[in-house]
């Protein structure tokens, strides 16, 4: 009996499903979070199908963790689209908010399974007062994520980072979004193991960046091009993941 698609949550997750490809079909081929958004946005859906099949408490909650986890990989796709200019902010603010809201019943969801309480009441998401403007989640309060996105924010500006045209361009693309998206979605994780291995993850896609820019800058040659910023956010991006 299939039980999911009497859950609120469910319905308003398949409609952001739905309309993720619609979304990040202008965003380019190119860029790693186009398959990130469409594939996370996917398993909010899939997850949440999954936990109102199970029958333990403690496997339908882990479910609705990795529903949790995906719903902030697509907020923090968002946040690099903008960047990359692909969202005007009224867009992106509009959008989040709406992953907000799947967050906070995801958590409301996760606590009535965990209780084999029935009734489906979104759950408490409140994020600590920032400076920064209109802060909806927690990863974005964090130090490390907003050096993510700076240093995505470096290299657009690199011949070859807004199109990403040449291959290695495509690899720091690559490794720089893997940094952002696996803090966000490590910092939503309940399990402790889980939250570490994400962070390190998202450790070790800082140094293949840097990696990657190094091998870059000396294709180029003997056109020069200044790495030392993009070369010292990474470094502050990997002792900031050193020290959770």
């Amino acid at each position: 009996m299939l039980t999911h698609h009497r859950l609120k949550v469910y319905e308003k997750a398949l409609a952001l499903g739905a309309g993720a490809q619609e979304i990040s079909a202008c965003w380019g081929k190119r860029h790693a979070i186009v398959d990130h958004f469409c594939r996370a946005s996917e398993s909010i859906v899939l997850n949440i199908a999954e936990g109102a099949r199970l029958v333990s408490a403690p496997d339908k909650a882990k479910a609705l963790d990795y529903a949790l986890g995906s719903t902030l990989e697509c907020a923090a796709c968002l946040d690099i689209a903008r960047i990359k200019g692909r969202l005007n902010i009224e867009f992106l603010l509009a959008e989040k908010r709406r992953f907000q809201e799947i967050a906070r019943m995801l958590i409301g969801l996760r606590k009535a399974w965990l209780q084999d309480v029935l009734k489906e009441e979104p759950g408490p998401y409140q994020v600590e007062p920032s400076t920064r403007i209109e802060v909806l989640f927690h990863h974005e309060a964090l130090d490390v994520y907003q050096v993510g996105l700076e240093f995505m924010r470096w290299f657009v500006g690199l011949p070859g980072g807004g199109e990403l045209s040449d291959r290695l361009c495509r690899e720091i693309d690559k490794s720089a979004t893997s940094v952002v998206l696996n803090v966000a979605e490590g910092n939503g994780r309940y399990s402790e193991l889980d939250h570490r291995r994400f962070l390190e993850i998202a450790s070790a896609s800082a140094v293949k960046a840097a990696a990657y820019l190094e091998l870059y800058q000396r294709k180029l040659l003997p056109v020069r091009i200044e790495i030392t910023q993009g070369r010292e956010l990474l470094s502050r991006a990997v002792a900031m993941l050193s020290g959770f």
